[in-house]
C-alpha cells in the first residue's frame, strides 16, 4: 500500500478533504461516521473483487462480540471463536482461501482486543467497530492499535486537524519513506540480493546481519508512514520501534522492537497465563518457573502467529529461550550485589548489547526463511 507513489497523492488529498469536511459538515455528520465512510471507501477500492471477505469477517466478529456482551459465552470461548478463521488459514487447508485476506492477523487481534478490554456495559456501535477492525492505515502490518485508544481518538476527533499536527504527520511519513525506500532498499540491493543464494559461511553471516537491519528499516519505515498518515486524520497510532539496536538484553529488545504487538501479547497471553499459574500451589513456591513458562509461551506465540512453518516455530522458540535465560540470570543476581555491580559496568554492558544483537540476528536469520530451516 505504501509502496505506490500514487497512494501518497491519494492519501494527502483524502486528508485535506477530511479536514475540509469538518469545516463545512461537522454539524450534519459526526466524525465517527465520516471515519467509517473513509474506511468503507478504502476497502471497496482495495478489495473491489473480494469485498465480501472483510464484510463477512466483520459481521462474524461483531456477532461473536454481541453474544459475549450478553454473557452467553465467556472471554476464552469468544477469543477462540474469533481466532478460528486465522487458525484455519495458517493450516493451509483446501478451503482456506475462502477466509484468507491480507491483514487477517491484525484484524483478528483487534477483534480479540475488543472482547478482552472493552467493559461489559460498553455499547459496541457497528460502524465504529468496522472502522476499528478495518482501519486502512493499519490493515497490513500494524502497529497494533488498541480498542480503548481508538475510542479515545474518536472522542477527541471533533475538530479539523491542526496544521501543526498535519505537518508533523507529513514529516513522519517522509521519515518512513527514507527508512523503507532508501535504507531498506539499499541493504537489500547491495547485500541481500547478492548473498541469499550463496552457500558459504561468509554469505550466511552477511545475510543474517543484513536481513536483520533490512527488516528493521522496512518494518519501521512502514509503521512510521502509517503513524504519520494517522496524524493527517487526527488518529494517534502507537510508536512501534525505539532504537532496538541499543537493546541491552532480550527483555529490553522487546521493549524497543514491535512495541505495540509485544505489549499486546504481554496483556493478552503473559499476564493471564502467569496469574493462572500462580493460583496453583506448586507455582506459588516456584514463582520463577511460572514466569519462565509464561515468557516462553508468549514469545513462542509471537513466532508462530506469522505461520506454522518450521522457520517461524524455531525462531519463536529461540526468542522465548533467550528471554527465559535472561530472566534466570536476573533472578540469580538479584540478591548478589557484587555480581550485579560487575554486570552494570560499561564493558559488560557493551558485551551484553553485542550478545543480544548477535542472538537476535541469528533468530531473525532463521525467521527470514533464507537459512537451511524453511
Amino acid at each position: 500500500m505504501f509502496a505506490n507513489f500514487n497512494f501518497f497523492i491519494y492519501l494527502f488529498s483524502a486528508s485535506i478533504v477530511f479536514s475540509l469536511f469538518f469545516l463545512f459538515f461537522n454539524k450534519k455528520i459526526n466524525s465517527k461516521i465520516a471515519l467509517s465512510i473513509f474506511s468503507i471507501i478504502c476497502w471497496c477500492i482495495i478489495f473491489r473483487y473480494k469485498i465480501y471477505i472483510p464484510i463477512a469477517l466483520s459481521i462474524y466478529f461483531y456477532l461473536i462480540t454481541l453474544i459475549f456482551k450478553k454473557n452467553i459465552i465467556n472471554k476464552l470461548v469468544s477469543s477462540l471463536l474469533i481466532i478460528s478463521p486465522l487458525f484455519l488459514v495458517k493450516l493451509n487447508l483446501e478451503f482456506s482461501h475462502l477466509l484468507s485476506v491480507i491483514g487477517l492477523s491484525f484484524f483478528t487481534f483487534r477483534a480479540i482486543d475488543v472482547i478482552l478490554f472493552s467493559s461489559k456495559k460498553q455499547k459496541i456501535v457497528i460502524y465504529e467497530y468496522f472502522s476499528y477492525l478495518f482501519l486502512p492505515l493499519v490493515w497490513l502490518a500494524g502497529p497494533m492499535y488498541r480498542w480503548n485508544s481508538f475510542k479515545r481518538d474518536l472522542f477527541e476527533l471533533q475538530a479539523p486537524v491542526s496544521l501543526e499536527k498535519w505537518f508533523a504527520g507529513a514529516g513522519q511519513i517522509l521519515y518512513g519513506v527514507v527508512q523503507k525506500f532508501l535504507f531498506a532498499a539499499l541493504i537489500y540491493n547491495v547485500f541481500l540480493s547478492d548473498y541469499i543464494n550463496k552457500d558459504t559461511i561468509e554469505s550466511y553471516l552477511v545475510v543474517a546481519i543484513s536481513y536483520s537491519f533490512y527488516l528493521y528499516f522496512d518494518f519501521a519505515g512502514y509503521t512510521n508512514m502509517a503513524c504519520g498518515a494517522g496524524k493527517l486524520f487526527g488518529i494517534n497510532l502507537p510508536i512501534n520501534f525505539h532504537y532496538p539496536i541499543l537493546a541491552k538484553n532480550p527483555q529490553d529488545f522487546w521493549r524497543r522492537f514491535h512495541i505495540s504487538l509485544s505489549e499486546w501479547l504481554r496483556d493478552v497471553i503473559f499476564m493471564p497465563l502467569y496469574k493462572m499459574l500462580m493460583e496453583k500451589e506448586f507455582f506459588k513456591n516456584h514463582r520463577l518457573f511460572a514466569q519462565n513458562i509464561s515468557i516462553f509461551i508468549t514469545l513462542f506465540c509471537m513466532g508462530i502467529w506469522n505461520g506454522l512453518e518450521l522457520n517461524y516455530i524455531i525462531s519463536g522458540a529461540l526468542f522465548g529461550s533467550y528471554s527465559v535465560m535472561h530472566n534466570c540470570l536476573i533472578n540469580y543476581t538479584r540478591d548478589k550485589g557484587n555480581i550485579t555491580n560487575i554486570l552494570n559496568t560499561k564493558i559488560i554492558s557493551f558485551f551484553g548489547r553485542l550478545t543480544t544483537l548477535t542472538l537476535i540476528c541469528f533468530s531473525l536469520y532463521i525467521f527470514s526463511g533464507y537459512s537451511f530451516i524453511k
